[in-house]
C-alpha cells in the first residue's frame, strides 16, 4: 500500500494520531523535502514511530518522487508512507503518483493535514472564497511574468492572490519576500499594467503554524527592506477587501505597518488601457486627415473624402460610448472600423494621416 501523510505546518508536532499510527505500521517511510524548507530529523521520527519495529526512513528528493518507479515497486509488496509538508494533495506530483499507483493495482490511502494555502487566509482574517488563482513566484524572468499576469487577472476580478515562493532543496535556496517584491516591481516596469507598486498592499506570513510564526502586512514600500526571518514564506496580495476582513486584520496577531487598501481601484483591463491610448490617437488622425483634404481644390473629390472621415468620426464616437458602458469588444470593433477608414485616406491621396502621431 502507498500512504500519503500530511505533515501539517509545524513538523512532527502537527502530526495527527491517525498519521502516527500509519507511520508506525509502515515498512518504509520517505520524508519528502522538495516542497518546503521545513526540516525533520530522521532520528526524531524514528524515535517517534520505531519503538515496536525497525522502520526504514529515507529522505526523498524531488526526482525520486517525480520518477516514482522505485516507490511504486516497493508499495506493491509492502506498506510505504510518504510524509509531505502541509496537505499531501496540494502538490500535483503527489496526485499523479496516486493515479499511477491505482493504474498499477496498488492500493493507497491519504491522511490529510493543515495546508498553508487555507491557513494563511484564516490567520489574516481573509475570506477563503475570495481567493483567486494561486501562483508560484520564481527567479526566472519568463516564469515570473506569468505570475505577474496571474496577479493581474485576479485583481481584475477583485480576488486575493496567494504567492508561493520558490524553494530549491538541492541548493538550499529560498526566495525571500524582499526578493519577490523586487521581481514583481521589475515585472511592472516591463509590463506597465499598473498593478504592483510601492503602494500595493500585501501580507507576508513567515513560518506559518510554527512557534516562531510571524505575519506582517503593509505597503510594499514599507516591507521592501523588512527582516522576515527564516523561511518558509508566503505572500498574499489582497484584492478588494470586505470591511470584516479589514477589521479582522486589525484584530488578529498581525503586525500592521499600514492601513489596508483596495489594490483593485486603479486596475484596468487591457482593453481599457488600449482604448485609452488609441481613441485619442484616432481623433488626432481624423484631424490630420481633414487638414490634408482641405488642400484639394476639387470640391466633389474633397466632399467624398470628407464623408469617409466623418464616418470614421462616427465609429470613434461609438467606440467611446461602448467603452463607457464597459462593452469593450464592441468598442474595439468600432475603433477598428474607424482606423480602417482613416487608412483608406492614405491609400487614396498618398499621404498618411497617422504620421504626425508616431
Amino acid at each position: 500500500m502507498l500512504i500519503l501523510i500530511g505533515l501539517g505546518l509545524n513538523g512532527l508536532k502537527s502530526l495527527s494520531i491517525e498519521a502516527i499510527e500509519a507511520l508506525k505500521g509502515s515498512d518504509k517511510v520517505y520524508i519528502e523535502v522538495y516542497t518546503s524548507p521545513v526540516s525533520i530529523s530522521i532520528d526524531e521520527l524514528k524515535h517517534l514511530i520505531s519503538k515496536e519495529k525497525d522502520i526504514e526512513v529515507e529522505v526523498a528528493k524531488r526526482w525520486l518522487i517525480e520518477d516514482g518507479k522505485r516507490i511504486l515497486s516497493e508499495a506493491k509488496i509492502k506498506d510505504v508512507s510518504i510524509l509531505c509538508y502541509g496537505d499531501p494533495l496540494v502538490a500535483t506530483t503527489h496526485t499523479e503518483l496516486l493515479a499511477r499507483a491505482r493504474s498499477n493495482g496498488i492500493d493507497y490511502k491519504v491522511i490529510h493535514n493543515a495546508s498553508a494555502i487555507t491557513s494563511i487566509l484564516g490567520s489574516c482574517g481573509l475570506h477563503v472564497y475570495k481567493l483567486g488563482r494561486i501562483a508560484t513566484l520564481v527567479r526566472d524572468k519568463r516564469a515570473s511574468l506569468s505570475t505577474y499576469h496571474a496577479l493581474y487577472t485576479n485583481l481584475l476580478l477583485g480576488y486575493h492572490t496567494l504567492l508561493l515562493l520558490e524553494y530549491d532543496h538541492e541548493s538550499n535556496l529560498s526566495l525571500s519576500p524582499n526578493e519577490a517584491f523586487n521581481i514583481l516591481l521589475a515585472c511592472e516596469r516591463d509590463e506597465q499594467l499598473g498593478i504592483f507598486s510601492s503602494d500595493t498592499f500585501a501580507i507576508v506570513a513567515s513560518r506559518l503554524g510554527m512557534e516562531s510564526e510571524h505575519i506582517v502586512a503593509g505597503k510594499i514600500g514599507s516591507m521592501i527592506n523588512y527582516n522576515f526571518g527564516e523561511p518558509p514564506y508566503a505572500i498574499v496580495v489582497t484584492g478588494s477587501m470586505h470591511f470584516t476582513e479589514i477589521d479582522a486584520l486589525k484584530s488578529l496577531k498581525v503586525t500592521l505597518l499600514d492601513e489596508a487598501r483596495d489594490n483593485t481601484i486603479a486596475v484596468r483591463s487591457k482593453a481599457e488601457i488600449m482604448l485609452s491610448k488609441y481613441i485619442p490617437r484616432a481623433k488626432d488622425a481624423v484631424a490630420n486627415a481633414l487638414s490634408i483634404i482641405e488642400g484639394y481644390n476639387n470640391i466633389e473629390f474633397r466632399s467624398r473624402l470628407k464623408d469617409i472621415v466623418y464616418n470614421a468620426e462616427y465609429y470613434i464616437s461609438d467606440a467611446e460610448s461602448y467603452a463607457k458602458q464597459h462593452r469593450y469588444e464592441n468598442a474595439i470593433l468600432a475603433l477598428g472600423y474607424a482606423e480602417g477608414l482613416i487608412d483608406s485616406i492614405r491609400y487614396i491621396v498618398g499621404r498618411d494621416p497617422w504620421e504626425f502621431n508616431k
